[in-house]
């Protein structure tokens, strides 16, 4: 089933987020390292292009994640990039991104 395969690639993007993220621990030294921000934004426009190609009962199988707001996220990222404000990519690299994986921890991807 091609969801598998795409639930492997939300959680590779995911893991390079967590991985560039674990030095930076807080906003300010965020703002200091921009090459840090654009992997990060880089992984997070993935994952949304990604999930919107998930089919609608895994969607439905994982109802706690918010696929609309990460779709989203990924059509502002394309269409108005220098306006992203970077408070947000901060908050979801550091907090929502851990609730993203937490979402799928009881997930046995060869069964799907």
């Amino acid at each position: 089933m091609k969801d598998h395969e795409y639930i492997k690639r939300l959680l590779k993007y995911g893991s390079k987020i967590r991985l560039y993220m674990q030095e930076i621990d807080s906003f300010e030294k965020f703002l200091l390292h921009p090459e840090k921000a654009d992997a990060v934004i880089l992984n997070l426009e993935q994952i949304g292009e990604t999930a919107r190609k998930i089919s609608q009962d895994t969607k439905r199988m994982y109802s706690k994640i918010n696929w609309p707001s990460i779709i989203g996220l990924a059509n502002m990222i394309s269409h108005e990039y220098e306006g992203i404000r970077l408070e947000i990519i901060y908050e979801i690299a550091t907090i929502h991104i851990n609730l993203f994986f937490q979402s799928f921890e009881s997930i046995t991807l060869t069964h799907m």
